[in-house]
């Protein structure tokens, strides 16, 4: 696969899930970070930034946009007062709870069109170029 077709699927799938996740009022980053939440409680914002990838003035904009709509909790952490630890609330949960698998769910009709041993080697070569890809990641931080 070319870079360009990489980017063109990347791109249907973005169409298909953001026009679902503004549907449900909230924006795409908030939609990823109350994804997140949903399966890792307690978790700093640096936790967050860093898991999802995304800078951390976005994360904390984000954050504050979740909290006035009472979809996520902070508190304070009992062992390093200067850190809060995030939850998602029930309100929040309930928001993204049919937008949790939204693009595993475009990815399976997507892939329909292949054999399962097909899409099971697409899926082992995703994880190979994937663990590449981190590798690289890694040595080019050092």
């Amino acid at each position: 696969m070319d870079f360009r077709n990489f980017s063109l699927f990347m791109k249907y799938a973005k169409e298909y899930g953001h026009s679902r996740i503004r549907d449900a009022g909230i924006s795409d980053t908030e939609h990823k970070i109350c994804a997140f939440l949903c399966f890792h409680s307690e978790v700093s914002q640096d936790h967050v930034a860093g898991a999802l990838m995304m800078d951390k003035t976005t994360v904390a904009k984000s954050l504050l946009s979740l909290e006035k709509k009472d979809f996520i909790h902070r508190e304070r952490d009992s062992e390093n007062r200067r850190k809060n630890l995030l939850s998602i609330t029930e309100k929040g949960r309930l928001a993204v709870a049919d937008l949790l698998h939204v693009y595993d769910s475009w990815l399976t009709d997507v892939m329909s069109c292949l054999s399962e041993k097909e899409q099971a080697q697409f899926d082992g070569c995703c994880v190979r170029i994937l663990e590449n890809a981190k590798k690289l990641s890694e040595e080019e931080k050092q």
